[in-house]
């Protein structure tokens, strides 16, 4: 690692825009989201062509990562975060204008999605190259609660404009712009990027990172943590209604409570950290995380799913914030953008496998059976631990480095 760092008024400045872009960039889905049905009907659309509303979005956003993020590597993470915001909420404001025709609309919603692309992996990105060690689990933990609460709120909110017209919730994207234009004027570039290597010696050095200890195993957990949330998210409802015979009501406490719990872990990260090494607690989540889904599959009580769905939040907050910290904290600044975007990609992916493949296994399987092998394959997952823990020495060293950055900052007055 580069020793050349940002100044902490500057990594603390970065730290918070990290936090509330990431919450500015769920605007595109969780606060338009309520929306859709009442848009749906004022525009005469179809349930089909309502769905591309979102796929338009979400396609190219898998897309556009890695290459937003070799741009943030070439030219900088400011003016790629900023002018991204910038073209998102452009974007916003074009989609007011472009209701006489669904296929323009469906055009301009595409481009957002290109500028969505990079913002998620950006925040990420923007925290490793401020903090170190306890401090960088510190900072992602907060980035996973300010996510979190957006889960949270932003359907609320969107809910209660979409009362008014359907376009209100869209008009929330236009904060991207002010966002966006502050960005620019107040953001820090690490110091390290002034000096980039040749185009090639970059591109060597990214393949470099693949080959590290671990590197494989934390792209693994990554891409498992998503497969697991978006096939929860898509048959945990159906199971509990259709199989076990609860409300739509309980089912939605279960998926929003196991959800928002997860803030609590994340908050405390940080001083969880100081109990073990952080792989230790990926491959604990792993584990507990099976544990629920086992009883979703096989136990009918109501009680059991409930604490089930705590235990797994809890696990997934968690081994979250560990994940993305060892991501950040595996490449060298000038890679750090273009492999936490690929790391944003492999994840995208998983989003859309993990449906995929239970929809297509109970074709031939019951539902509580598909989610029993899934649970197999999570415990059996956790072993991750071993490949994982030739991260933990580079995590560690961070802690290092970050507390002696501390000390002479502290020596310097």
């Amino acid at each position: 690692m580069s020793d050349r760092r940002l100044a902490p008024r500057q990594a603390t400045t970065n730290a918070w825009f990290a936090y509330s872009g990431a919450v500015v960039a769920q605007t595109g889905v969780q606060l338009i989201a309520p929306s859709l049905p009442v848009m749906r009907d004022a525009l005469g659309l179809s349930d089909a062509q309502l769905s591309l509303v979102m796929s338009v979005y979400l396609f190219p956003a898998a897309l556009g990562a890695i290459p937003a993020g070799i741009l943030a590597d070439r030219i900088g993470r400011r003016r790629v975060f900023g002018w991204a915001m910038i073209i998102f909420g452009i974007a916003g404001i074009a989609l007011q204008m472009s209701t006489g025709s669904f296929g323009l609309f469906l055009s301009i919603r595409f481009i957002q999605g290109l500028a969505f692309a990079g913002l998620l992996p950006l925040t990420m990105t923007i925290l490793g190259d401020a903090y170190r060690g306890s401090d960088l689990i510190r900072s992602q933990g907060r980035r996973s609660v300010a996510m979190l609460t957006g889960d949270g709120t932003l359907p609320i909110i969107g809910g209660v404009l979409a009362a008014m017209t359907w376009q209100a919730p869209w008009l929330g994207q236009l904060l991207a712009i002010p966002f966006g234009l502050a960005v620019l004027a107040r953001m820090t570039d690490p110091p390290s990027l002034e000096a980039r290597a040749p185009r090639g010696a970059s591109l060597r050095a990214f393949k470099q990172i693949f080959k590290m200890p671990g590197v494989i195993a934390v792209q693994y957990a990554g891409f498992l943590r998503m497969f697991l949330k978006f096939s929860i998210l898509t048959f945990l409802p159906v199971l509990l209604v259709d199989v076990r015979g609860f409300s739509p009501a309980f089912a939605g406490l279960v998926v929003g409570a196991s959800a928002l719990i997860g803030i609590v872990p994340s908050l405390g990260a940080g001083r969880i950290a100081g109990y073990g090494r952080p792989t230790t607690f990926v491959g604990l989540g792993l584990a507990v995380e099976a544990i629920a889904l086992a009883v979703w599959a096989l136990v009918p009580w109501s009680v059991a799913i409930f604490l089930a769905a705590i235990a797994f939040g809890i696990a997934d907050g968690l081994s979250g914030v560990f994940v993305n910290s060892l991501v950040a904290a595996a490449p060298d600044t000038e890679q750090r953008a273009s492999f936490v975007a690929a790391t944003g990609a492999i994840r995208n992916f998983a989003k859309f496998l993990g449906p995929a493949t239970i929809g297509l296994a109970i074709l031939t399987v019951s539902l509580p059976t598909a989610i029993t092998f899934m649970a197999a394959a999570t415990l059996a997952s956790s072993v991750l631990i071993v490949p994982l823990r030739g991260l933990d020495h580079a995590l560690e060293n961070e802690k290092f480095d970050s507390s002696r950055a501390r000390e002479e900052s502290h020596d310097n007055g």
